[in-house]
């Protein structure tokens, strides 16, 4: 009787793919224009269902008051943000910033190297007052009506 071989499937990620799957999700991307003005990778941004979790558990009174879920907010300032600052530990703060509010939404965005990607680490309200204080890397020029 012949014996069977069967190949090993090797796992890799598809560059073109939109996103690298569970527990990955894909939610935006830091583009070339942005990364390349404060010097880091332009890639796609990633969070993880442990993330969403976090967020949702630790910020719900201030999820709550806006009436929105911490996935939707991720989304929202990834889509939106009008600055980039420094965090901490080489993390980088993207941020809705509006000088008419008191609080601004901000998330925190660690490179992860094996991986080739931004991944979100937290997301939140934030007072305005801390938010000047990390040094601004980057921040959209207004838009003319």
């Amino acid at each position: 009787m012949a014996k069977k071989t069967i190949a090993k499937k090797k796992t890799t990620v598809n560059k073109k793919s939109t996103d690298i799957g569970p527990p990955y999700h894909k939610i935006g991307r830091l583009n070339k224009t942005v990364a390349d003005k404060i010097k880091v990778k332009a890639a796609d941004i990633y969070i993880t269902d442990n993330q969403i979790k976090h967020i949702q558990d630790v910020h719900r009174v201030e999820l709550g008051q806006l009436g929105i879920s911490a996935i939707d907010f991720v989304k929202i300032v990834v889509r939106s943000f009008n600055q980039v600052r420094k965090g901490s530990n080489n993390s980088l703060l993207l941020i809705i910033f509006n000088e008419n509010y008191h609080k601004t939404a901000a998330i925190s965005l660690n490179f992860a190297l094996k991986k080739e990607f931004w991944e979100v680490k937290t997301a939140q309200p934030r007072r305005t007052t801390e938010i000047n204080k990390k040094v601004l890397l980057w921040k959209a020029c207004p838009r003319l009506k």
